[in-house]
């Protein structure tokens, strides 16, 4: 093979890889992410109050029944999250 030849296949083979990898991973269908804060992905907000104290507290609740829960701080408000799968019960034992 001549350097020309070689030359061109590489080009080819780049280019057909190029292709490819544009093919499987550049079509990016993803949700924008949230930039408001208020989108907490799979996570289901179960209660809302007004102090960490408050939060804490039910928070202890739900862990006592066995539902894993977060608490995020957004501004004044802390809020309770729970898997969707325990957002019922916890609901429930909190209300």
């Amino acid at each position: 093979m001549t350097a020309l030849t070689q030359t061109l296949l590489l080009v080819v083979v780049l280019t057909a890889l190029a292709l490819v990898l544009r093919w499987a991973f550049g079509n990016d269908r993803r949700a924008v992410p949230d930039y408001t804060g208020e989108d907490f992905g799979l996570l289901s907000e179960v209660a809302a109050v007004p102090t960490g104290e408050a939060a804490d507290v039910l928070a202890g609740r739900l862990r006592e029944a066995g539902i894993r829960t977060t608490v995020v701080r957004r501004g004044d408000i802390h809020r309770l999250l729970v898997w969707p799968a325990d957002a019922a019960d916890a609901k429930l034992l909190l209300h």
